[in-house]
């Protein structure tokens, strides 16, 4: 059996970085949504049979819609 386990994305931590211009994201946003999807890609490569996100998806309990949308669109590709 193969699975899957994360925790601790934190989807919001900008202590560094800088908003990129032309997509209005902050860098610190895209490094961590490039990580996230790195670690879904391998999941699916290696077709796992089970995920557990254990928590932590973002830097508080009241993330705005942006940093919402990026955690499913992630989860939603494991379906």
């Amino acid at each position: 059996m193969k699975f899957l386990h994360l925790a601790d994305v934190h989807l919001g931590m900008e202590n560094y970085g800088r908003v990129d211009p032309s997509t209005g994201l902050h860098t610190r946003l895209k490094d961590f949504i490039k990580c996230f999807s790195f670690a879904i890609d391998i999941a699916i490569e290696e077709k796992v049979d089970l995920a557990i996100f254990a928590g932590d998806a973002y830097k508080n309990s009241n993330p705005n819609p942006t940093h919402q949308r990026e955690f499913a669109k992630q989860i939603y590709r494991l379906s």
